[in-house]
């Protein structure tokens, strides 16, 4: 699961999003520290806090994804289109194994292109094997790092 926010106040609302998923975890929650890292998308917009978790899950995915939308609703999320300025976004990555071409799409069709994903999953996870790839995480990143360089991230000391 990646988490994000570029809306202040970006760390609180990271720790009421792992809030709201921890609820929902049957086990088995691991959290990669959070990082601060720059915008995809339109200009003008403030830096990203992001952060990756991992939990499980039992009641299958398209509920997980529908819990995921409910809960960026809750958490003050407001539309304003595609790769803009968000109070908080919540990304369904891998369940499990699982490959799905619909709703939702799993693995998540992004996850190969964004260090802000790869970096902190790396954290956590870097021996996961990717399903539909068959790389782990680490290559993945270092794949993703020969083409575009090491990222302009800044990690982030989280207040517990």
């Amino acid at each position: 699961m990646a988490l994000g926010s570029n809306l202040e106040p970006r760390s609180e609302r990271l720790a009421a999003a792992r809030e709201m998923l921890r609820r929902v975890a049957v086990g088995g929650w691991k959290e990669s520290p959070v990082y601060e890292t720059p915008p995809v998308g339109p200009s003008g917009q403030g830096r990203y806090y992001n952060q990756v978790v991992s939990f499980w899950y039992t009641q299958g995915a398209v509920r997980l994804l529908n819990y995921l939308k409910g809960a960026e609703c809750f958490l003050g999320r407001k539309p304003r289109g595609h790769w803009e300025a968000r109070e908080i976004d919540l990304d369904l990555l891998f369940y499990g194994n699982t490959i799905v071409n619909g709703r939702p799409t799993l693995p998540h069709p992004e996850i190969y292109k964004r260090q802000f994903v790869l970096v902190p999953f790396c954290d956590i996870a870097p021996e996961w094997v990717d399903p539909l790839t068959g790389s782990t995480m680490q290559e993945l990143l270092s794949g993703l790092r020969e083409k575009e360089g090491d990222p302009d991230f800044v990690k982030i000391e989280e207040q517990k």
